[in-house]
């Protein structure tokens, strides 16, 4: 490819990336696939990437943490499950380890606040049978959000030992 002919493609493919991107930041996974898409060369691709990277276009820890922001609280989802979320979004998995790596999205503290914010202690029947339907239902509730049921039968035991 001519340096001409790269540097054409190279002005559209950034053009096309930021028009896209808009007033928001992209992930370089999302902004990638949609240059791909266009069908730009793999180098152009590249080097427009890191271009918006470093002009504040990409960012992909701002992306991160702006999903993390919504996973959180009664939303929050099991580390396992938010880096799958993460992956989807494009984000970079150097990025995604090092934003999950933070303890306040342990699995073990983010899944309290799940069950405080789901599941009140009065919410539960004072009827044994009832209240183990119910902690049944909690616990595949709290499954398809991506935490273990031992986790979660756990974490529901610890609960009734503070309360006691």
């Amino acid at each position: 490819m001519s340096d001409m002919n790269y540097e054409l493609q190279y002005s559209e493919a950034r053009n096309k990336a930021i028009a896209h991107i808009g007033i928001a930041v992209s992930s370089s996974g999302k902004t990638r696939e949609f240059l791909q898409l266009k069908g730009y060369d793999p180098t152009i691709v590249e080097d427009v990437i890191t271009q918006l990277i470093e002009d504040g276009y990409v960012d992909d820890r701002r992306c991160a943490l702006k999903i993390l922001r919504v996973r959180s609280g009664a939303k929050a989802e099991g580390r396992a499950k938010l880096s799958m979320r993460l992956e989807e979004a494009g984000i970079d998995y150097h990025v995604i380890d090092e934003v999950l790596s933070d303890s306040a999205y342990a699995d073990e503290n983010t899944i309290m606040d799940v069950i405080f914010s789901r599941y009140p202690t009065e919410s539960f029947s004072s009827d044994p049978s009832e209240a183990k339907r119910e902690l049944a239902k909690a616990i595949r509730y709290l499954e398809s959000r991506g935490y273990s049921s031992s986790l979660a039968l756990s974490s529901f035991r610890k609960i009734i030992r503070d309360v006691q």
